[in-house]
């Protein structure tokens, strides 16, 4: 590794780790081949982006997860030696010679049931020890299986998502999902909180792109493949063969139904019976640059390389169809986790199904997920039930069912839908109520508004939201409450009787006009009005409008012989205001009064005196008003 005379010194990180050439790139970094200046042995160091060594939070994290993957001591965990950061942040490891699994992918070549199944053994033999001390992957992938020079596999970068995670450097972070997001479970995809059951995913994922040489979900678009990976099951083609039914379950959307990684080892491990022995892999070596196609495509072969189909699995022993299932047994007896105990096999569980009958819809749905068991919606109309009601189920309440089956939950969308009438509008209450019986159909809500032209109780506006209804249900009605009630006015009284008699009838009012003597209101001026000024009334109600005529008439005093003052104050006693003196008052004394003593006048209207000596003037007197 040290370099020769004609070469350019190597690179040196930490004083300690001298660079030899890269074997892999992909979006956080570069992996180099170097050699331990202080302990002579070849190395992998992993050099991460030079702007993430800036950034304090991510190197602590980093530190973090380093310190917790050296202390998962396990053969199929890629070890860590060392850390640092020198000009950027880097990872040492153990160097394997072998190459990664998608190195090996990438050739062209598939692997046969036998050879995908011992990854898949390796592989969660390495996640069980991991996620039983806490630590998830987050980004299991091809490119993480890494294999020795003999074929021994072990699984790279475990905590290094993790510490990418809190990276400010969005750019960088964005580019790290963008790589691995093809290997993503649905929970990872909405940003949720993850658990091992996530690696067990991509690791369903891993498999099939494996035996197939496709990756599922593959869409036009990065967006695209993720949405229907969280709708749908991971699509499982047949050509998986008895490895099928374990993926099956470890590729479902739902994190809850899914095994863990122990458990997933034992289902793949179930389908070891009849698989004939292995091939070896076809290692590749390192030196693979590059990340894999974002499609999740494997790369078109040329026609001189190996065909992209499962090699031919040899037959061995003397029967030639000798199940190697007691060598896959030895391998997982050999590993750590206390060898075989983690792989015997597991009884399907079976449990019955509950009653569901009348809950909602997606409590039903919810207790079947609980269960372990997959639910199926089928929908139907029946009268007398409610939208979202469980109707029955299939299988029916009590029936066993083993865990992983489909409880099928008949919903009911309502009751059948009728017509809503037409021709409600301008029918009483009762009329449109009839109509509406008469099609299995009921008066909903009335509700009344007033209306100064339709008279209380006809329909006035009918509020369906749909032209058609679920039979049974209530139609809204609005209908006439008649015309609003009116507010007799104020200002009125004092004033004109036309005036008042205008404004009562322009607002639906009938006035009835009376007339009254008052001593103070002039005649034809609103005495008052009844009911009084400001008091709400029905519409179309009568309002007295009293109008004065005046005082009431009495009798003029006699006041002849008097003398002038003496008979204005027996007038004005009489409550006559408008006295009249004709002649000169030297003489004294009234000689005569008009009207004459008796007639009854007005004490509004004139009285007239004569002093003796005067004469009455056609054009001209002298009168004087006494209050």
């Amino acid at each position: 590794m040290r370099p020769g005379p004609d070469q350019a010194p190597a690179r040196v990180l930490g004083g300690r780790y001298a660079l030899g050439r890269a074997i892999g790139t992909g979006a956080s970094g570069t992996v180099y081949a170097a050699e331990d200046l202080d302990l002579g042995r070849h190395v992998a160091v992993k050099v991460l982006h030079e702007a993430l060594a800036g950034d304090p939070v991510f190197v602590e994290r980093l530190a973090q997860e380093a310190r917790i993957v050296a202390g998962l001591q396990h053969p199929n965990i890629l070890t860590v030696y060392d850390w640092g950061v020198d000009g950027s942040a880097y990872l040492v490891t153990e160097y394997l010679a072998g190459g990664s699994l998608r190195s090996l992918l990438d050739t062209g070549r598939t692997l046969s049931h036998s050879q995908a199944l011992v990854v898949g053994l390796d592989v969660c033999q390495a996640l069980d020890h991991a996620h039983q001390m806490g630590v998830v992957h987050r980004d299991l992938k091809p490119a993480n299986l890494l294999f020795s020079q003999d074929g021994h596999l072990k699984v790279s970068d475990f905590g290094l998502a993790s510490a990418l995670a809190e990276t400010s450097r969005t750019d960088i972070f964005v580019e790290g999902i963008v790589g691995t997001a093809r290997f993503a479970s649905p929970e990872q995809a909405k940003g949720q909180s993850l658990d091992g059951r996530s690696d067990v995913y991509a690791l369903a994922l891993v498999l099939v792109e494996s035996v197939t040489g496709h990756l599922p979900f593959v869409e036009d678009t990065l967006v695209g493949t993720l949405r229907a990976r969280r709708r749908r099951d991971v699509p499982v083609p047949a050509s998986m063969g008895p490895l099928g039914p374990a993926v099956v379950q470890a590729g479902v959307v739902d994190p809850n139904r899914r095994p863990g990684a122990g458990e997933f080892g034992r289902l793949l491990l179930d389908a070891s019976a009849g698989l004939l022995r292995p091939e070896p892999l076809p290692l590749v070596g390192p030196g693979e640059i590059g990340a894999a196609p974002l499609s999740g495509e494997v790369p078109v072969v040329p026609k001189t390389k190996a065909p992209a189909e499962p090699r031919p699995e040899k037959v061995v022993g003397p029967n030639r169809r000798a199940p190697w299932v007691l060598v896959a047994g030895l391998m997982v007896v050999g590993a750590v986790l206390g060898g075989a105990a983690l792989w015997q096999g597991s009884q399907q569980s079976t449990a019955r199904v509950p009653l569901l009958v009348g809950d909602d819809e997606v409590d039903a749905a919810a207790t079947i997920v609980e269960a372990g068991w997959l639910a199926e919606p089928r929908y139907e109309r029946r009268d007398g039930t409610r939208e979202g009601q469980v109707l029955s189920t299939e299988p029916a309440f009590g029936a066993e069912l083993e865990e992983g089956g489909t409880v099928v939950l008949v919903v009911s969308l309502g009751s059948t839908r009728v017509a809503v009438p037409t021709g409600l509008v301008g029918l009483s209450l009762p009329e449109a109520t009839r109509l509406l019986e008469a099609v299995e159909l009921t008066a909903g809500t009335v509700a009344e508004v007033h209306n100064d032209e339709v008279e209380a109780g006809m329909v006035l506006q009918v509020a369906a939201v749909a032209a058609e209804l679920p039979r049974g249900s209530g139609v809204d009605l609005i209908v006439s409450a008649g015309a609003a009630p009116r507010t007799v006015p104020v200002g009125l009284v004092e004033g004109p009787a036309e005036e008042a008699v205008a404004a009562l009838t322009a607002l639906g009012l009938e006035p009835v006009v009376v007339e009254a003597h008052d001593e103070f209101i002039e005649a034809g001026a609103v005495v008052s009005l009844q009911p009084a000024p400001d008091e709400e009334v029905p519409f179309g109600s009568a309002i007295e409008v009293t109008v004065s005529v005046g005082p009431i008439p009495r009798p003029v005093p006699d006041v002849v012989g008097l003398g002038l003052v003496a008979a204005e104050d027996r007038l004005a006693a009489a409550g006559f205001r408008v006295v009249e003196v004709v002649g000169s008052a030297e003489g004294g004394t009234i000689a005569s009064q008009a009207p004459p003593a008796d007639e009854e006048l007005s004490p509004v209207e004139r009285v007239v005196l004569v002093l003796e000596g005067g004469e009455p003037q056609e054009d001209e007197g002298t009168s004087a008003d006494t209050e």
